[in-house]
Formats: structure tokens, sequence, C-alpha cells
């Protein structure tokens, strides 16, 4: 789902970002390693649907691309993490902003923003909560940490199959209740889809898996 342009001047990287993408079904139409180069693509390509962007690139910088970037849903992806860059990024129209190096659950969770926002062509009106989702603008429950937020994704992103929250915690050393926390509110954020098993006696255990993985809920 979706046609994407890679700007990147690392070739491994760009090779990663691409394999991965296309784990996930995207189609990566083009990889542009400089400035020009990206300019002469979007010149050329037609029905972009996301753009993977590096800032430092050999004979320009990132982000004056942006305003050949409008109506393109945009991923900044580099080392900057100076507030001044990453005000002008999100302020030029990218919905998105990952400083290297990033988890694989980090660009997974990227990667449901995105689809969530496709989905919106779907739709005549949006809620507040479709908003929430695209944006990223909701705030954490008291008590719950962002630091922990991302160990959980991680541990689902290499986990590669449905996870209880038992196996969080003894991943984490946290309680079990407090992985089931974070588990619950991901599930609540769209990042991470929920189903019941029942292949042990007793009560269903609820696994979990980050969305939009290859081994999907749905499928078993």
């Amino acid at each position: 789902m979706g046609r994407c342009l890679i700007v990147e001047d690392d070739r491994r990287v760009a090779s990663l970002h691409r394999a991965f993408l296309e784990a996930e079904g995207i189609q990566v139409v083009y990889v542009a390693q400089g400035f020009r180069e990206a300019l002469e693509a979007l010149e050329s390509l037609r029905d972009l649907d996301l753009v993977l962007l590096d800032l430092y690139l050999p004979d320009g910088h990132g982000l004056d691309l942006l305003p050949k970037l409008l109506g393109i849903y945009t991923i900044v992806i580099t080392a900057a993490k100076d507030v001044p860059t990453v005000e002008r990024a999100l302020l030029g129209g990218a919905m998105d902003y990952l400083v290297k190096p990033f988890s694989r659950g980090r660009f997974q969770e990227a990667l449901v923003r995105f689809r969530a926002f496709v989905s919106l062509n779907t739709k005549r009106e949006v809620s507040q909560q479709d908003l929430d989702r695209i944006l990223a603008r909701r705030r954490f429950d008291k008590g719950l940490d962002p630091l922990t937020r991302e160990e959980v994704l991680k541990v689902l992103s290499a986990s590669g199959k449905p996870v209880t929250a038992e196996g969080v915690a003894k991943a984490l050393g946290i309680s079990r209740v407090t992985a089931w926390r974070y588990l619950e509110r991901l599930c609540q954020e769209g990042v991470v889809e929920v189903r019941s098993s029942y292949g042990q006696p007793g009560r269903p255990s609820r696994m979990y898996q980050l969305k939009g993985s290859q081994d999907n809920l749905g499928s078993r």
C-alpha cells in the first residue's frame, strides 16, 4: 500500500529502509542520494504517497525540499535533534520525525500513523481520535513513562510474534500489571493489536503484536 521515495545518501541505510518498507507492503519507486537528484525525482514521479527524508545531503539540506513535498506524507529521518531543525521540519510540513538511531518499533509506529492518514481518504469526516492517532498528540496517562513505552515497543518488534503481558514483563523486568497498562494504551493508540488465545486451559490469554507486522493477528 503506497508509493514511496527515499531520500538518503547512505546506500546501506537506504537499503535497510527499502527492505523494511517492502516487507510492510509499501512500494519504493526511487532512492535519491542527493538534493538535486531528489528534485529531479519529484519532477518526474507521479502519485507519491510517502517520502522518507534525510536532512544532511551532500549537495543541499533536506529541509529545503519540504516546499516540494506539500501533499505528500513526509517522515524526516535524521541525526539532527536540535530544536530549531525539529521545529522547522514540523512547521514545514513533515508529519513525523525520527532521530537516528531509532528502533524498528518506532519505525513501524511511524508507518501505522501513515496508514491511518491514508485511511482518511475513505471518510467524509474525521473524529478527534482519528486526528490524535495521526498527529501523535495524545499524552500518556499519569504514571506512564514514554521511555518505558519505547522499551515495550522494542520487545514487540524483536519478538516477531504475538506476546503476552507476562512475556513483556519478563523481558523488561517490570510487573505484569505495568506491562499490561502500557500494552493496552498502545492498543488504544492503534499502534498495537490484540487477540485472545484459547490454546491453553483456563482463562484465555491476551496476545499483543505491533499492528501491520507480517505475522498478522487476524490470520491466526
